[in-house]
């Protein structure tokens, strides 16, 4: 099926996603939906697949159609059936590609839809969607690629271990179970896989497979030039000291919430009694609620509706999440706010050393309380250089990635992108 390149034509990338990825609510969407846009603004033609537990709104359909050139929509089981079906296929697959298999008249219908896109690659973006991609590709005499947003495996393994109660743990032994032989299956069929992070991607190099390139997440451009022109009219305003963004329903995420508010907060008050902290995030529990409550100075800001402002209301940013794996989303927002951050180590996990340098890094309470004192008395590195990150995480990172795809693609051929 593949059609020969041609100067004129533009590349052509089915992208198979986990879910629909507006509105971007969470890092998984956040990734995709930058990187649609960003191929979209360097003139690569998208075909996005994706799930969705229910029909989106006019308003929805519209923005995707603007950054995508075709959008098919697959649905979840439903019924008595469809969790039977699930059941049984737990024998064979991890829990989470149970709900995303595609079959008979369906898989047939999604085949002669992409047929008719005419994709030059496959890309599951994440390796669950290899499910779908894979034998719609093979089918079809086209290549795939895998975005791996993490080392699935050891990620579920380690949900695994940490899961809070009995109920937690059963669900995420279906998470993991078949998962590595599933995981590194995909990663050998496919033409290549492009990691997240500069970590996980050595971790694979190491593992003998050497078809796997780097892809960093992207940051948001239009927060990075809204930093930059606020900067240069006025003095910035400071509503907080420091601020948190993050979910505040997972348990990674809870945990290093309540350790900021329980360890670190009462060091910096009893060196700063007035300091502010604000702390925002998505659904927050009611341990969250709680301890916000309970905690002087601390105002939690639940769903705020604009992300990039909660970051410039701070005079520093702090990510206290000291477990995870892959990149965190939030360390590319609080770089895009020009702000200083203070972090764990896992906050710069996998991400291009020359950006780690703005990060105050920390591994334990007094020192991460004396780094956002630190901050707030500017004794730390500077703001991040607006060129740089633009450079290593924005749309050129995308060329690069389309242009090598490309000589992977037609390795006798070049192909026009812009």
């Amino acid at each position: 099926m593949q059609k020969p390149p041609t100067q004129s034509s533009p590349l052509r990338i089915s992208v198979v996603a986990m879910e629909i990825p507006f509105p971007p609510v969470h890092g998984g969407r956040v990734d995709i939906w930058r990187r649609l846009k960003a191929l979209k603004r360097v003139g690569v033609e998208v075909q996005l697949i994706c799930w969705s537990p229910t029909v989106p709104d006019a308003a929805t359909m519209a923005t995707l159609r603007e950054q995508v050139s075709d959008l098919y929509l697959l649905s979840y089981p439903r019924g008595w059936w469809g969790n039977l079906r699930r059941l049984i296929d737990l024998l064979h697959y991890p829990l989470e590609i149970t709900s995303r298999l595609v079959r008979g008249k369906d898989l047939q219908r999604l085949q002669r839809v992409v047929e008719a896109f005419r994709p030059d690659v496959m890309m599951a973006d994440h390796v669950h969607c290899g499910v779908v991609a894979s034998p719609i590709g093979q089918a079809l005499q086209v290549p795939m690629i895998v975005r791996s947003h993490d080392i699935e495996h050891l990620h579920y393994r380690e949900l695994m271990r940490t899961a809070p109660d009995l109920k937690s743990k059963v669900m995420r032994f279906f998470s993991q179970n078949h998962l590595e032989a599933y995981e590194k299956g995909m990663f050998r069929r496919c033409l290549a896989f492009y990691d997240i992070s500069t970590a996980d991607l050595e971790f694979w190099q190491q593992q003998g497979y050497k078809n796997g390139h780097f892809l960093p997440p992207l940051i948001d451009l239009a927060d990075l030039e809204t930093t930059a022109r606020l900067k240069a009219t006025a003095p910035p305003k400071f509503e907080y000291d420091a601020v948190f963004l993050g979910n505040l329903r997972t348990d990674n995420n809870v945990a290093g919430v309540l350790w900021f508010l329980e360890q670190v907060m009462p060091l910096l008050r009893s060196q700063r009694p007035d300091l502010r902290v604000a702390i925002a995030g998505s659904n927050p529990v009611e341990r969250i609620v709680q301890a916000c409550d309970r905690t002087p100075n601390v105002v939690l800001l639940p769903n705020p509706p604009d992300a990039a402002a909660v970051y410039r209301s701070g005079r520093a940013c702090i990510d206290p999440v000291a477990v995870g794996r892959g990149v965190s989303l939030k360390s590319l927002d609080m770089l895009a706010a020009g702000r200083p951050i203070v972090s764990f180590a896992k906050g710069t996990s996998g991400l291009p050393e020359s950006v780690k340098v703005y990060f105050h890094v920390a591994d334990d309470a007094p020192s991460f309380a004396q780094a956002i004192l630190d901050c707030l008395q500017d004794q730390v590195v500077a703001s991040p250089d607006p060129e740089l990150l633009a450079a290593e995480l924005g749309d050129v990172a995308i060329e690069r990635f389309v242009h090598q795809l490309s000589a992977l693609l037609f390795p006798d051929h070049q192909k026009k992108r812009v």
